[in-house]
This record gives C-alpha cells, sequence and structure tokens, in this order.
C-alpha cells in the first residue's frame, strides 16, 4: 500500500493488413488487352501494436481461369511513409512495394487476371501474422481477402471471304462442256 510503483502490463498484439490495386498503361490500341502493362501497387500496414520484422511477400497471380501466370518485375520494395528499411515495419507503418504483369495471350484469351498477395511477419517475440490482399476497392460489396481482378477485352476478330466466276465460253454461246469456269477468291 505503500509503495509509488504502478506497473502496468500491455499485451503484444500484432496485426497486419495488406491491399493491391492495379492500374493499367495502355498499349495505344485504347482497350484493356495485349501487351498493355498492369502496374500492380502492394501497400502492406502494421495494424498491430509491436514492430512486425521478417515481413515477406508471397504474390499469386493467374488468368482468370486459374492456370498460372508469373508476374513480368517484382514485388519490389518502393519505400515505407516512416522510413523503415525492406522487411521491417514499425507501429502505424505502411511500405509499398511494386509490380508488374504484361498481358499476354494466355491473359488475354482467357479473359483477364486475377492476382492476390499473402504478407507475413513477425513480431520481436516470433509471433507470425499473414494477411491475404484486398484489392482496394470496397464498393464491390467484399470488404476483405478479395482479389485484385483486370478483365481483358480481346480484339473481335473475323475474316470475309468473298469468291466470284467468270465463264470463258469454248465458242458455242452456251455454258457447258469445255468452257471454263475462271474464279477469283
Amino acid at each position: 500500500s505503500n509503495d509509488p510503483t504502478v506497473v502496468t502490463t500491455t499485451e503484444l498484439d500484432p496485426s497486419i493488413e495488406v491491399t493491391k490495386t492495379a492500374t493499367i498503361t495502355d498499349n495505344g490500341d485504347g482497350i484493356t488487352g495485349l501487351e498493355d502493362v498492369i502496374n500492380y501497387t502492394i501497400t502492406v500496414e502494421n495494424t498491430g501494436n509491436t514492430i512486425l520484422e521478417a515481413l515477406g511477400l508471397v504474390d499469386t497471380l493467374s488468368d482468370i481461369s486459374g492456370n498460372s501466370l508469373t508476374l513480368t518485375t517484382g514485388p519490389v520494395f518502393a519505400g515505407s511513409d516512416q522510413g523503415s528499411t525492406d522487411g521491417t515495419l514499425a507501429v502505424g507503418e505502411t511500405a509499398t512495394y511494386i509490380a508488374t504483369y504484361v498481358i499476354d495471350a494466355q491473359a488475354l484469351e482467357a479473359g483477364g487476371v486475377s492476382n492476390t498477395v499473402t504478407a507475413t511477419g513477425s513480431s520481436p517475440t516470433g509471433t507470425e501474422v499473414s494477411d491475404v490482399s484486398d484489392d482496394g476497392d470496397d464498393t464491390d460489396g467484399n470488404t476483405s481477402n478479395d482479389p485484385t481482378v483486370v478483365t481483358t477485352t480481346e480484339l473481335d476478330p473475323s475474316i470475309e471471304v468473298t469468291k466470284t466466276a467468270t465463264i470463258t465460253d469454248n465458242g458455242d454461246g452456251i455454258t457447258g462442256l469445255e468452257d471454263v469456269i475462271n474464279y477469283t477468291i
């Protein structure tokens, strides 16, 4: 009762949140399609009350049919809002990573690209936390752990063939035996 020292203990509560958004660099044809570049921005926020270390990302890229694709570049650390280096997040800090994918024929024919990233980190006591990315679009009704989807537009391929015929008459005035049919395709 005479001890002036008050000890308050706090419990470590590590937590992490990852968001992945996409923008398109068009190749000049005005549609999201072949050879366009998908630019991904990945933000990882330390939402807990302790530093996170050993931060890691596992990126999963596929066409919208579920077939595996490979990022063209990244993810690459682009910086953080509090100055920590890659792999460490202070309480409340957000790190940014970037990646790209150049749309190929497989993604185009499937109708698009689906991408998620899983971020993991560890507290100083070794508690591991992880989160699967959200697409940053909460107007779609899904506010967490939803893939970042980019749909593609395939040009409407078409072909037209015309075949015409002319007759070279053998001199008898009627179309018949030994006349020549000349085709133009």
